[in-house]
């Protein structure tokens, strides 16, 4: 899976996150990704056609990198355990290394009905499912069986980091998420009960 973005389109997404984290999506305005860029008023609207746009894409994209982390992390891994554990360090890792892309995936999902993107990130969430599942499919052949189905045990294995995460960018929870990596990762393969 690619990116699918040209290093403008990249600077104009990361600019355009800033400026979201710093002043909200509603009041950014299209001169402000400008200035932040270093685009032409030209190049943005070349490559996004509106700042309702640019919000989707940055939505998106940060969706998108994160799978290419968690795909990078599930490699790594051989038995079903190793990847219950690669999954939620892949969470972790990407959440306190981009807090304020997780924050904007975490609250902003609106911006994509504001385009009508939704189709585009259940597509994205379909396509990271699969991967997942087939990963999974090919663990589970060799004599571990999964009693319920898989999207049931999503929940149980990135639920708790994305609640835990989503109270610790907000400053309600004081332990670093970094320093919990290991207790969610422990909690999930217990969770899903593949422990050896």
């Amino acid at each position: 899976m690619t990116t699918r973005s040209s290093p403008r389109r990249q600077a104009i997404i990361h600019a355009a996150l800033d400026c979201f984290a710093q002043h909200g999506v509603e009041a950014t305005t299209i001169d402000m990704i400008r200035t932040a860029s270093g685009a032409s008023t030209g190049s943005l609207y070349h490559h996004f056609g509106s700042k309702e746009r640019i919000a989707a894409e940055v939505y998106l994209d940060g969706l998108r990198q994160f799978r290419l982390q968690q795909g990078e992390y599930l490699a790594q891994a051989q038995t079903l355990e190793e990847g219950i554990r690669a999954i939620v360090h892949a969470h972790v890792d990407w959440i306190v290394e981009n807090p304020a892309w997780a924050d904007f995936i975490f609250h902003r999902r609106m911006v994509l009905a504001e385009v009508a993107a939704e189709p585009v990130l259940q597509g994205e969430l379909q396509s990271s499912f699969a991967e997942i599942a087939e990963w999974m499919k090919a663990r589970t052949q060799s004599g571990v069986r999964l009693r319920w189905p898989l999207d049931a045990y999503a929940a149980l294995v990135t639920g708790p980091v994305h609640e835990y995460a989503r109270h610790w960018l907000a400053g309600r929870r004081k332990t670093p998420l970094a320093d919990l990596r290991e207790f969610f990762a422990e909690a999930a393969i217990r969770a899903v009960g593949v422990a050896g």
